[in-house]
């Protein structure tokens, strides 16, 4: 994935991976809000985007972490 993870200690993927995963949890909620705020397509996209990188990355360093 993203060579930076290969140099980052067990304890700062932890950190990486709640911090992640609370940014998830943000952008999934702009996201169910779209329609009130009337965000522009490219808008929507780059949440979207965002999302599936981001979930993408807790999947690496999860499994990471397991080894």
């Amino acid at each position: 994935m993203r060579k930076i993870y290969a140099y980052m200690t067990q304890d700062q993927k932890e950190h990486a991976v709640s911090l992640l995963k609370e940014d998830i949890k943000e952008l999934q909620q702009e996201q169910s809000q779209q329609e009130q705020k009337g965000y522009p397509r490219v808008v929507r996209d780059a949440i979207e985007e965002t999302i599936q990188r981001y979930t993408k990355d807790v999947e690496y360093l999860t499994n990471e972490l397991k080894k």
